[in-house]
């Protein structure tokens, strides 16, 4: 049993330091805040072996599965009438990843010291975003936490849903790319110059395709370390240049302007935008504040730029409508649906109308890609293997003619 010096408050108000055994620091300051100390540091009397810290980049990251089903038990609990500290305690004993439960310990005793939940989880925006900490906001101060963080639930449910449905659409032909390109390289850089060497030894000319190939394979086989070099070093500045603004505008830009990938890409950033910003309307935020804090969760610098000239506009005296569509790059649907709500009081459902017409539409296109793509792929894979094969057995061909 381990003892821990802690930097403690009286219930009179002065500060202490204290020693105190227990089986593990937790244990230990339980005991001392059963007590009626506040418990403000805590230090290790080192008696067992130090533990060697895993480095912060090698901390494992807190997945948006987890912190969907860390709302949705919060969520349980405060509905259940438990106190938030009693929750946060809870949560910390259930919790798994270990990155979430040194946080929320963290965000428990700033709790207990008089922060507001949303204020303790705003300190750690590499976690608990700006929409997240917004929403609880809106609720702490509105008295409807309960709700708040209901509406926030929903949200996460759809966007994750949203994005595991285009991560699945994509991830199968991208494998039937990769294994296709394998295959290929395999063939041109073992098969066939195992070929060329058995017809090196022949005297009979070979035809002209079989020729070229060879041609082009042993070239392949020498230039490949160079041209994956290259391309390494390609991906790699562009890697670079990415995290650059200019470098994240541009290439975002780019992937919106990509046939088929760029519609369905828009697609899902307006839904994305339309969801949460009819989310944060919901709960009461003000217009203004709304905007920029969906803006920070748009994840295209470049659609987030063109947005963002809507801001002074609004504050201005313009219609949301009539912002967007000044920015350029706002759908005709979303900017119609929008003023149609303007007009009627119902913006948040009519936006919430936008992201379900988007869904729908993103479901409709992946379906129809997929359907496509594979074919075309498998297809394709099969006529480049059956050329080379068929090249290659050429000189067989004929001279098995030549014999008869």
């Amino acid at each position: 049993m381990a003892r821990y010096s802690f930097q403690v408050g009286t219930p009179t108000g002065s500060i202490q330091t204290l020693e105190v055994a227990g089986d593990t620091p937790d244990a230990a300051r339980r005991s001392l805040e059963d007590k009626g100390y506040f418990v403000f540091d805590r230090q290790e009397q080192a008696r067992t072996l130090p533990r060697i810290g895993r480095p912060a980049f090698l901390a494992p990251r807190v997945t948006p599965r987890a912190l969907l089903v860390f709302n949705q038990e919060l969520l349980a609990l405060v509905r259940a009438g438990l106190p938030i500290l009693s929750a946060l305690d809870l949560l910390r004993e259930r919790g798994q990843q270990p990155r979430l439960r040194s946080l929320l310990e963290v965000v428990r005793d700033e709790v207990k010291g008089g922060a507001a939940l949303s204020a303790a989880m705003a300190r750690h925006t590499q976690v608990f975003g700006p929409l997240y900490t917004a929403s609880l906001r809106a609720g702490e101060q509105s008295g409807n936490f309960v709700d708040a963080l209901t509406r926030y639930v929903e949200y996460q449910k759809r966007i994750l849903t949203l994005r595991q449905r285009l991560r699945a659409a994509l991830t199968y032909p991208a494998i039937l790319i990769t294994a296709s390109l394998a295959v290929i390289v395999f063939l041109l850089t073992f098969v066939v110059p195992t070929f060329s060497t058995i017809y090196g030894d022949m005297d009979s000319e070979l035809p002209v395709a079989t020729r070229i190939l060879v041609g082009i394979t042993g070239q392949l086989k020498r230039l490949l370390p160079l041209a994956a070099l290259a391309v390494t070093a390609f991906g790699l500045a562009l890697w670079r240049w990415r995290l650059t603004p200019e470098g994240r505008r541009l290439t975002d830009r780019w992937i919106l302007a990509l046939p088929w990938v760029g519609t369905l890409v828009s697609g899902y950033l307006f839904s994305r935008f339309a969801r949460t910003l009819a989310m944060m309307q919901a709960g009461g935020i003000p217009m203004i504040p709304s905007l920029e804090t969906t803006l920070a969760t748009v994840g295209n610098a470049y659609l987030d730029g063109k947005l963002r000239t809507a801001i002074p506009r609004v504050a201005a005296g313009n219609t949301l409508a009539d912002a967007l569509d000044r920015s350029g790059v706002s759908p005709p649907l979303l900017v119609e649906l929008v003023s149609v709500g303007e007009s009627s009081g119902s913006l948040g459902e009519m936006l919430g109308h936008v992201a379900d017409l988007y869904d729908a539409e993103m479901d409709t296109r992946l379906t129809a890609l997929a359907a496509a793509i594979e074919p075309v792929i498998m297809i394709g894979m099969g006529l480049v293997v059956a050329a080379i094969v068929v090249i290659m057995y050429l000189p067989i061909f004929h001279l098995s003619t030549v014999i008869r």
